[in-house]
């Protein structure tokens, strides 16, 4: 792979008479090991930062696929452009094309049934995968808490009657197989026992309520009373859900309930946060109305319970690419119109017609796609966590929204759930409406608007290459047979856990330093949506300020979302603080003689633009990359992603540095903060950000959940997650430390901060 990786880089880098000059990149064998693919040569190739401009370049190349199309994304929605994306898929896949989706399990699974309906139109060429399917660990955990045991044992001690269930639940697990193989081997489960099917609906759907009725009823089954050899079911019969509607209503207004309910929710309110607010082990044993002791391997899996499928990548016969930040929903496919609601996003994709290299790229695809340990077909979905009663919730719901009363809505959704239960065959004919009606919607009311003037799109030069890069779950080095899954990255071993984009980016750094001169001055820009980066990467970045390098030809450029403008305000909340600690470091730990210049802006909010960023492009000296990586702890230890690596594009770097620049000397665009991370002191840092914090509870009416002790414990916990953001980062590039400690400290930040 090395060999042809290379060989076709160097003659390409020749032919365009650029071999001779100095490169401010990594060599060449080392893109090659990281590289998922590559090298990717091109016939012609866009970045797109138009909105409406990326979405028509995405339908355009489904509706011209002639073979297979190829498709992962965090958020794949039923809106409105969306549903045109959807229909084409659809016709595409009736014509006989190969159609694959790859998902990510939490975010979609409320679209459940609309993956069902569009498996089902699809002539059997079209399959919809989820990424990151709950652990066997998770599901038997699951089952533990929505079980009883056996009335005897539950009259004596709870140690004997934990006993009594563990030995249960062993014995129904152990000899389960799926596709012919031991389950246990993969740390999967598709069983669905007593409750826990209905226990993992409701976490997948964030519905408290749900959780809390899987939780309370199920304490009423006795374990012992299950078959060893119980296989997976799906309740979907229409008095079965009516029966569990009953349940609900009766248990809804038991303290026991309410108390449970209570806790699912504030879990989904900080769910964001990092460890300190969150801690999971408090937060998932809280919901469990029995002793429960969760085991190391048990922690990890609830830890990375939400290791999100972050890829965004659309593949179209091997030879067509388009990728980037944007996820498949108007957020990211429309301009701001009466059709959008919430945030419009300036985003940004590459689009690559390829002439040599596709094959890989659908290799790449092939490995998740097939990382059966993760991936579950919808099929396996449905049997170990079936959506028939939270659908149930939502259709009686929506009856009810014209009852204004809660007492009236209330009686309302009580007769409506027992009165009817709409079929998987109902849901996915209300699915086909509703895409009808949004895909009617976009093309008679949004379409006719688009301008017709080109958009602004910038041309990669004929002479690059491309590789793919991505961040995996496993060692790309191993043969798929042996690969297991892995749990973030220790930092100093990016590569072995799969962080391959993060590694580069690592290595990067000291080759645009090397390559600076006086006279052909470097830039890293980082133009990025959420700037919180790992402990590592800062630590590297310190290394251009402490005179580790000579980075004195180099200008570091942050540009990234703003409080006012963030969809996500917790990045920004504990960024601020490790930005502080990095401010602190440069002033009084750099060395003035070789240290890089660092300027930090954020985009400011315009009430006549109310746009949000959500671009991940990286300017490394000569280099460029461009997916869907942010500039985050998470990206680094928890979720999926992918960038395409651009070398020998001179005049797009030029061209793209430039409207960057632009930006940064607008002052209604953007603005500078290095002075105010200079002037600032902390606390006044701390208690401007506590006012933000409460601001935040409010809105979303989690302060309405607390009493005033817990409300007090909150914000404790959140000032102390500030607190550690400054201090672990001060630790983690201490120069007065050991590399040793420097790293434990590195690990520690990461872990804590992998959540935001």
């Amino acid at each position: 792979m090395k060999t042809r990786f290379v060989a076709p880089l160097l003659l390409a880098l020749a032919m365009t008479g650029c071999a001779t000059q100095k490169q401010a990149g990594l060599p060449l064998d080392t893109v090659s090991q990281a590289a998922s693919a590559g090298p990717l040569s091109i016939t012609e190739a866009q970045v797109i930062t138009d909105n409406d401009a990326a979405f028509l370049s995405k339908l355009r190349m489904v509706r011209g696929a002639q073979r297979s199309i190829d498709m992962m994304y965090y958020i794949y929605a039923d809106d409105h452009s969306s549903s045109v994306l959807t229909s084409a898929l659809m016709d595409a896949a009736r014509r006989g094309v190969t159609v694959r989706l790859l998902v990510d399990y939490h975010t979609n699974y409320k679209h459940l049934d609309l993956f069902s309906l569009m498996e089902k139109e699809g002539n059997g060429n079209l399959h919809v995968r989820f990424y990151n399917r709950p652990t066997r660990n998770i599901i038997k955990d699951a089952v533990y808490l929505t079980m009883g045991c056996s009335p005897e044992t539950a009259a004596a001690r709870p140690e004997a009657c934990s006993a009594e269930k563990f030995a249960a639940i062993d014995k129904l697990f152990a000899d389960e197989t799926i596709n012919g193989m031991p389950a246990a081997d993969r740390n999967i489960s598709n069983l669905d026992i007593g409750n826990s099917g209905l226990f993992l609906s409701g976490l997948c759907s964030k519905r408290g309520d749900v959780m809390a009725l899987a939780a309370q009823s199920g304490q009423q089954i006795d374990v012992q009373s299950l078959k060893g050899g119980a296989s997976a079911t799906t309740p979907e019969q229409e008095e079965q859900l009516k029966r569990l509607g009953k349940t609900y209503w009766e248990s809804r207004t038991g303290a026991p309930f309410q108390r449970l309910a209570s806790d699912a929710e504030l879990f989904f309110a900080f769910a964001m946060y990092g460890a300190q607010l969150n801690p999971i082990k408090e937060t998932v044993t809280s919901l469990l109305p029995v002793d429960r002791k969760l085991s190391d391997d048990e922690l990890r899996d609830w830890d990375h319970l939400t290791d999100y499928l972050h890829h965004k990548l659309l593949l179209v016969d091997h030879k067509e690419l388009q990728m980037g930040g944007r996820n498949v929903e108007n957020s990211y496919h429309m301009r701001p119109n009466p059709l959008t609601s919430k945030y419009v996003f300036m985003d940004t994709d590459i689009h690559a017609l390829l002439s040599q290299g596709g094959g890989g790229v659908a290799t790449a695809f092939d490995s998740l796609w097939n990382f059966d340990t993760m991936v579950a077909p919808l099929a396996e979905v449905r049997q170990h966590a079936p959506n028939d009663f939270v659908i149930a919730m939502k259709y009686a719901e929506k009856a009810c929204d014209g009852e204004t009363g809660k007492a009236e809505r209330d009686a309302c959704i009580k007769n409506e759930l027992q009165k009817t239960a709409p079929s998987l065959d109902e849901r996915m004919a209300d699915c086909r409406k509703t895409m009808e009606d949004n895909a009617r919607a976009y093309n008679e009311t949004y379409l006719p608007t688009i301008p017709k003037q080109p958009a602004q799109t910038f041309a990669v030069d004929s002479g690059s290459v491309l590789a793919y890069l991505e961040n995996i779950p496993f060692n790309k080095a191993l043969p798929p047979e042996k690969r297991v899954r892995t749990y973030g990255a220790p930092a100093g071993e990016e590569a072995k856990s799969g962080k391959y984009i993060h590694d580069v980016w690592l290595k990067e750094i000291p080759q645009v330093c090397a390559a600076a001169t006086p006279d052909a001055p470097k830039r890293l820009i980082l133009h990025n949506a959420y700037f919180f980066p790992a402990a590592n990467l800062t630590h590297e970045l310190s290394r251009m300020v402490n005179g580790d390098y000579d980075c004195s030809n180099v200008t570091v450029t942050v540009l990234t979302n703003s409080i006012q403008t963030t969809d996500l305000n917790v990045v920004n909340l504990a960024a601020r603080h490790a930005l502080k600690a990095f401010t602190e470091f440069y002033q009084q730990q750099g060395d003035p003689a070789k240290r890089a210049k660092f300027d930090y802006y954020e985009y400011q909010a315009r009430p006549d633009e109310p746009l949000s960023l959500h671009t991940k492009v990286s300017v490394f000296g000569d280099d460029v990359t461009i997916g869907s990586a942010n500039a985050d702890v998470r990206s680094f230890m928890m979720d999926s992603n992918n960038v395409m690596f651009v070398r020998n594009a001179p005049g797009f770097l030029t061209e793209y540095t430039a409207f960057v620049q632009r930006l940064l000397d607008d002052p209604a665009r953007t603005k500078k903060l290095n002075d105010y991370f200079t002037a600032t002191p902390r606390d006044t840092m701390l208690q401007e950000d506590l006012a933000t914090f409460r601001q935040i509870m409010a809105k979303y009416g989690v302060d309405k959940k607390l009493n005033e002790g817990r409300q007090k414990e909150v914000e404790t916990r959140f000032v102390q997650m500030l607190n550690d953001a400054y201090e672990l980062t001060k630790a983690s590039i201490d120069t007065g430390s050991s590399a040793a400690k420097r790293r434990e400290n590195q690990n520690s930040f990461n872990e804590e901060f992998k959540p935001i």
